[in-house]
C-alpha cells in the first residue's frame, strides 16, 4: 500500500500516483479514469474503452470470420445489389 498527499491544483484538488501504484494497475499517462465519491471514499478506476471500429475490423482474421449465412430471398426494399 502506497500513501500520497492531496494538494491544490488552480481550483482543484490533485492526487500523485505513486509509479509503482501506476505500474501495478496497468494505467500510464493520457489513460482516461472514472472518479467517483462514495460515503467519505474516493474511488478511481480506470475507464472502460470502447474500441473503434477501425481497430475491430483489424482483428478480422480467416480463421475469425464467418461463411456467408443463407436468409432466404428478399422480403421487402432490402434488397441490394453491390
Amino acid at each position: 500500500m502506497a500513501e500520497a498527499q492531496i494538494v491544490k491544483w488552480g481550483n482543484s484538488l490533485a492526487v500523485r500516483i505513486p509509479k509503482p501504484v501506476a505500474e501495478a494497475a496497468g494505467v500510464r499517462e493520457g489513460d482516461p479514469i472514472v472518479i467517483e465519491a462514495d460515503e467519505g471514499q474516493i474511488k478511481v478506476r480506470r475507464k472502460q474503452r470502447i474500441p473503434t471500429l477501425k481497430e475491430l475490423v483489424a482483428k478480422i482474421t480467416p480463421e475469425n470470420r464467418y461463411e456467408e449465412i443463407p436468409t432466404g430471398a428478399a422480403g421487402g426494399k432490402e434488397s441490394v445489389e453491390w
